[in-house]
């Protein structure tokens, strides 16, 4: 199977892409597995992750915990593809091999 990297001129443009991405979709399912433990927080009486925990009033920032949360998953998973995907040196990994590799370090 051929190398699906794009030339050389656009491999850090692409890298920031498919980071980017990364985290987005990370932040959306962060976001949803949030939601539903607030629902559950709530409904038993045992608070809320969603009020202020992170305040700086002269910037206008207030970030509930959640918010926080979903910051941190979100920037770990754009900076894992963004490692992931660097290549170079023969370290680039083709489609597929990646689950071998996977399978390979679990059965050790």
């Amino acid at each position: 199977m051929g190398s699906t990297r794009p030339p050389d001129g656009r491999a850090l443009l692409w890298r920031l892409v498919l980071s980017e991405g990364a985290g987005l979709g990370t932040a959306l399912v962060a976001a949803l597995g949030l939601t539903i433990v607030d629902l559950y927080l709530t409904g038993h009486n045992l608070g809320t992750i969603t009020r202020p925990f992170l305040q700086w009033p002269a910037a206008g920032v207030h970030l509930s915990l959640a918010d926080v949360l979903i910051l941190i998953v979100a920037g770990v998973a754009a900076a894992v593809m963004l490692r992931a995907t660097r290549g170079g040196g023969g370290q680039a990994m083709e489609v597929g091999e990646c689950g071998q590799a996977w399978r390979a370090a679990r059965i050790r």
